[in-house]
């Protein structure tokens, strides 16, 4: 599968793609608070501007999804990122949700106190092209809420002296955003992922946006240990 085919199967079968395609995800800056962020963003082949080593496929990376008569077929690995490759596929307008810190006063902070009570959201909304990107899980807890069509999102790391255990566990109990006060959180954190590192990736398909999430026992996103729906609705293991 190439880079073209691989986003056409994203947008139009995500579950089924992102059940055994690993797809590692690069963060970029998305400045607008409590807004739609825009940026153009690319789906890369792993590895696919060089020769693969003998007997592999291009971009493969150790990944395998069940083939007929009990056999398993080599797959490929993707990236989401913002600089293009050779082999990649553009997607022109995808929704960015950055990485956040708790209790760090720099910029694009929650607040110079880490006050996870009144917090600024991303917006997932009608615009774009219909896929949200946001950077790679290590310890960081992803947030998010329906509101109406949209979602609102944060994507929080533990800065400032809290584990990834007690900031989702803080997120899940009194995490809120400013413009929805009584809205609880809905969170994907180190107690769905307790080892490795995750993805997650937003999809909007006939007007609605779902979330998905593959876990990796590693950092190189060379294989899956597990792929998730987590949004709408009770996760979902694909």
């Amino acid at each position: 599968m190439n880079s073209a085919a691989a986003l056409v199967k994203l947008r139009t079968q995500p579950a089924e793609f992102l059940k055994h395609y690993p797809v590692k995800c690069a963060g970029v800056s998305a400045p607008n608070q409590n807004a739609a962020n825009l940026r153009q963003y690319n789906i890369n082949k792993l590895g696919g501007d060089m020769p693969p080593a003998q007997g592999q496929k291009v971009g493969h990376r150790g990944a395998t999804r069940p083939g007929i008569l009990g056999y398993t077929r080599d797959i490929s690995s993707f990236k989401l990122d913002h600089a293009a490759s050779v082999n990649g596929a553009i997607i022109n307008q995808a929704h960015v949700v950055p990485m956040v810190n708790h209790n760090s006063g720099i910029y694009n902070c929650l607040d110079l106190l880490g006050n996870v009570t009144a917090m600024p959201y991303y917006l997932l909304d009608g615009t774009g092209d219909g896929v949200m990107v946001t950077g790679e899980l290590s310890n960081c807890c992803f947030c998010w809420i329906v509101q109406g069509a949209d979602l609102w999102c944060i994507h929080v790391q533990p800065v400032g002296g809290i584990t990834p255990l007690a900031l989702q566990a803080a997120l899940t109990a009194t995490g809120r955003f400013a413009a929805a006060p009584a809205a609880n959180l809905s969170t994907f954190g180190r107690t769905e992922y307790p080892i490795g590192r995750a993805s997650v990736i937003g999809i909007r398909q006939a007007g609605a946006w779902s979330l998905y999430a593959q876990v990796t026992p590693d950092s190189t996103f060379s294989t899956l240990s597990a792929s998730y729906k987590i949004a709408p609705g009770a996760m979902l293991r694909l």
